[in-house]
This record gives structure tokens, C-alpha cells and sequence, in this order.
């Protein structure tokens, strides 16, 4: 079993060591960095628990066990660099550490002071403090618990608002929402419970300390080989949008957005036609990576009057303004026998589409049925006619 524990730490040094090899590193690099070495010293501390019987790390082991209380900031700090329109500052963040600090120093207060007769003992791995009462130890895990989730819930909100801005600005999310941060840290949180579960179970005796704690480690080496394989591909998305520029469809929002806006009902309709007419004739969505300020420097118009035109006058965002286009581009290419030897997919991409399950989704949102079901109803209703 010991394998987990070298696995997971070799992993951690080598992906740290690839992010810091990186020709640009990026705020979020360092904290990534940060939180593969927090998961490398837990692991590391549990591979000392089972392996050695010398006690002469006792304090370090102590702090140790409250580890996930800097660890689970740091995943809220990484979203935070990632989507945040500003310079990552950690002053700014330092109080999130409190609880870290508080119960690690309590901790290491309470083994400073115990007397002779109540020392550390190990049991199968786990420190028991024979001179510091249950319920204290008992509190001290329920804090864990509270801020292990408390984050990995701020970080979805986050990644969650981030979704519907960059839906006013690009009219592609693939590589820009993220979603391979925001199932991970879905997973996590499962994971989490099943871990806490486990170590519950052990502290009960229901199941051996020592295999629900290297269950433990087994998931912690997963999650730095996930976190790590993609976070060191993932580079930083800042989205220049003040709030006049979100896509909203609700129509209540949209106007207490652009209340103080000098743009009247007839300047916006005038611009309305100007973009419709070259979405038209330009075709500029067969772009896949067609953004809010492409669109805008081609029409000569401002970014943030363009967002306020689609989300007044249409009611909808940029992301569907554009896939609009494109899904009607797909039906007309459907129906011409030009494109009859493509399959559904290549007239996607045809189409300014750039994946299958972009594609998939967006086509189902806007027409209620999938690609396939549609094209089935139209070679029925040609054979009738």
C-alpha cells in the first residue's frame, strides 16, 4: 500500500515542477503549486504514521491533521485567480487561514502542555491526545468538516457566475468555462463525505484504522493527479466586462442594468439591423471563436452597446445570439443537397460549431429535439412529400 503514498507525492513534485517550467506562470499556477505541496505533506504524514514508530515529529504531525484547513482556502483562492477581472493579491485573503491557524496552534498548545502522564500514544496511525477530552477532538473535526465544504461550495458559486458572464462575451465555451474544475470539485465534495465517512467508521472501529485512512490517501493521490494533469494546461480567463455587459435573458435584470445607458430605443434599433444584416451576408459566425469584441470591431460599434443591443432588443445573451446563426446555418445546409454526403456532424463544423457535444447541446436547447431526431423528421417529411 505504501505505493499510493509515493505515487501521490512523486506526482505532486512532478507536476509542480511542469507548472513552474511553464513559459508564462500565472497567479493560479502558484497556488495550484501551493496545493499539490499541502497534499504531498498529508500524504507524507500518513506515510510516517504507518511506517515509523519514532515519535520525534510529533508536532509537526499535529499540525498535519488540520492540513485540509489550508488546503480547502486554497481551492477557493485558485478559482479566485482563475475568474476574477484583477491581480490575485494573497494579503487580501490572508484571513482565511485563521481557522488553520487557530486550531493548529490550539493543537500544538495542548501537546505543549500536556503533563507526563498524558502524552501523544499512536494507535494504528492515528494520534490520540489521552490529555485533551473527546468532545474537544470531536469539535475540532466537525470545524474541518464545516470549511472542507464551505469552500468547495463558494468555488461552484463562482464558477457558476463566471458561466454567465462569458456567455455575454464569447460565443464558444470550450477551454473558457471550465468545466473540468467545476465536476472536479463535485467529485471532490463526494469524495470528501466518503473519506470523513471512512474516518468515522475507522474512529468507531466499524472497519481498521489503517485501511480507512490509506482509503484516505488513495483519493488524495486521485485528486492530485486529476487537479494536476489539467490545471497545468488551463491558463488564466479574465473577462474585461463591467456589468452593463452580462448576458441576461431577464428582461427585469436587463433593465435595471441599463437604466443609466444613453442609448435610446432608436439608436438601439438602428444597431440592431446594422448587426442582424451582417450576421446575415458575413456569415461571421462560421468563426468558431467568434467573441463580443470580434463581432463589435467588424461592425464598428462598442462592445458593451453590442451587449446592451442583443440583451435589450433580443432578450437573450451573446452565446445564443450567436449559436442562433449557427444552428439555422446547419438546417439550411440540411437541406441542401450540396452537403448531403456530410454526416451531422461535419456540417456542424460546417456550420462555426467546433465540438460534437457543443453542438449536441446547444441544437436541443434552441430546437427541443437532437441533431439526429431532427434530420430523421425531415427525410420522413421529404419521402411523404
Amino acid at each position: 500500500m505504501n505505493a499510493v503514498f509515493y505515487i501521490g507525492i512523486f506526482l505532486s513534485g512532478f507536476l509542480s515542477l511542469l507548472i513552474f517550467t511553464k513559459r508564462e506562470n500565472s497567479s493560479h499556477d502558484y497556488i495550484l503549486v501551493s496545493w499539490l505541496s499541502i497534499s504531498a505533506l498529508m500524504l507524507f504524514s500518513f506515510y510516517y504514521d504507518f511506517n515509523y514508530s519514532s515519535r520525534s515529529f510529533e508536532a509537526i504531525q499535529l499540525v498535519a491533521m488540520v492540513l485540509p484547513l489550508a488546503a480547502a482556502p486554497l481551492l477557493y483562492f485558485y478559482v479566485c485567480a482563475l475568474v476574477k477581472n484583477e491581480k490575485f493579491r494573497l494579503k487580501r485573503y490572508l484571513a482565511h487561514f485563521i481557522p488553520f491557524a487557530f486550531i493548529g496552534g490550539s493543537m500544538l498548545y495542548f501537546y505543549f502542555n500536556l503533563t507526563d502522564d498524558q502524552m501523544l500514544k499512536v494507535d494504528e496511525g492515528f494520534i490520540m491526545m489521552s490529555g485533551i477530552s473527546a468532545f474537544q477532538l470531536k469539535y475540532y473535526g466537525m470545524i474541518m468538516a464545516f470549511f472542507s465544504l464551505i469552500y468547495p461550495c463558494l468555488s461552484l458559486y463562482l464558477l457558476f457566475k463566471h458561466k454567465q458572464k462569458i456567455e455575454g462575451e464569447f460565443s464558444n465555451l470550450n477551454g473558457v468555462d471550465m468545466a473540468w474544475l467545476r465536476n472536479w470539485i463535485i467529485l471532490s465534495l463526494v469524495g470528501f463525505w466518503f473519506s470523513f465517512a471512512i474516518i468515522w467508521s475507522g474512529s468507531f472501529q466499524w472497519i481498521d484504522f489503517t485501511t480507512s485512512f490509506k482509503s484516505v490517501a488513495f483519493m488524495i493521490t486521485i485528486n492530485i493527479g486529476i487537479i494536476g494533469f489539467f490545471g497545468l494546461k488551463q491558463t488564466s480567463i479574465f473577462i474585461s466586462q463591467p456589468k452593463v455587459s452580462d448576458g441576461s435573458a431577464s428582461l427585469k435584470v436587463t433593465e435595471q442594468k441599463y437604466q443609466n445607458s444613453k442609448l435610446d430605443q432608436s439608436t438601439s434599433s438602428e444597431i440592431l439591423s446594422k448587426v442582424t444584416d451582417h450576421m446575415t451576408l458575413a456569415k461571421p459566425y462560421l468563426d468558431t471563436q467568434l467573441s463580443l469584441e470580434t463581432l463589435a470591431n467588424q461592425t464598428g460599434l462598442g462592445k458593451h452597446e453590442l451587449s446592451q443591443v442583443i440583451n435589450e432588443q433580443l432578450g437573450i445573451n451573446f452565446f445564443t445570439f450567436v449559436n442562433q446563426y449557427r444552428v439555422q446555418e446547419f438546417k439550411n445546409m440540411l437541406n441542401d443537397q450540396k452537403f448531403a454526403h456530410y454526416t451531422i456532424l461535419g456540417i456542424a463544423l460546417e456550420s462555426g460549431f467546433n465540438s460534437k457535444s457543443t453542438f449536441n447541446s446547444i441544437f436541443k436547447k434552441l430546437e427541443g429535439s437532437t441533431p439526429g431526431t431532427y434530420k430523421k423528421s425531415l427525410m420522413e417529411s421529404d419521402n411523404m412529400s
